[in-house]
């Protein structure tokens, strides 16, 4: 089997709606994955309602957003007995509400300062949770260039950069352990090794073990901190939608149902 715990949609920064991931799933042969929008659950309900005729395995989840002396880690949350906590709905909204504000301040001054054009209206509209993956194909679009030639206006040395209101990493696993989330470290080979071994043993519960973006040698290190800190094992492709340019296709990198089995257990599920 093909377990896939790391997948975004449209309300986030993914390109597809649930109904279409649930399709894309198939297509791979992947056979359970979970959708971990940012900071956000309002896809959950909506994907696990189509799931229920597509064959395809699904859990709820988020990615939360954290940081730590300036890096940005982010946690992949799963919801025990896959059901969303009410806390996390609250959260979502005001999640969305900030971001929302960030981005229109961040995209006017990005108009002002580089003189390109952008699409408030569309982007406002298209977008459930606006991130700067969002404004980065809002920008691209309207000026018919690559989203690698558009990031230079969003990123962090962008004179128009807004830093987004974050979570410190315990405050945030804080946060999730009392809505009963299971805890996983996303893409710790994004992070320096010094990092990712000061915040292990914060409260994580796993680690992204599996990761497109891996270096030789990263699984089995990950490994190896997992078995220190006594976490459990986990994968993850973070599918948004444009596999070829920044993130790689649902099903890239994947948990066996063994593998699987022990956060099966801690989530209270029974296959």
């Amino acid at each position: 089997m093909k377990i896939d715990l790391h997948n975004h949609s449209i309300y986030s920064d993914g390109l597809f709606p649930p109904k279409e991931l649930l399709e894309i799933a198939k297509r791979e042969h992947v056979d359970c994955f979970a959708l971990t929008d940012h900071d956000s659950v309002f896809g959950c309900e909506e994907l696990m309602l189509y799931a229920k005729e597509s064959g395809i395995r699904v859990l709820a989840g988020m990615e939360l957003s954290t940081d730590y002396k300036g890096y940005s880690v982010h946690i992949v949350c799963l919801f025990k007995n896959n059901i969303v906590p009410k806390k996390l709905f609250e959260f979502s909204y005001n999640k969305k509400e900030e971001r929302k504000k960030r981005a229109i301040k961040m995209m006017e001054k990005i108009k002002e300062i580089y003189h390109v054009e952008i699409d408030l209206k569309s982007l406002l509209e298209e977008s459930e949770v606006i991130t700067r993956a969002n404004m980065c194909y809002n920008i691209a679009k309207c000026n018919h260039i690559s989203e690698r030639e558009a990031e230079i206006y969003v990123d962090n040395k962008s004179k128009a950069y807004i830093p987004s209101t974050k979570l410190s990493v315990s405050d945030g696993l804080k946060m999730i352990k009392e809505a009963g989330c299971f805890t996983i470290l996303a893409h710790p080979c994004l992070l320096p090794r010094s990092i990712v071994e000061e915040i292990l043993p914060m409260g994580f519960d796993g680690i992204e073990v599996r990761y497109p973006k891996n270096q030789e040698g990263d699984e089995d290190y990950f490994k190896s901190l997992a078995l220190k800190h006594n976490l459990l094992i986990s994968a993850g492709s973070d599918f948004h939608g444009d596999h070829g340019t920044k993130h790689a296709m649902m099903g890239t990198s994947t948990l066996s149902l063994e593998e699987f089995k022990p956060i099966l257990e801690r989530l209270g599920l029974e296959w």
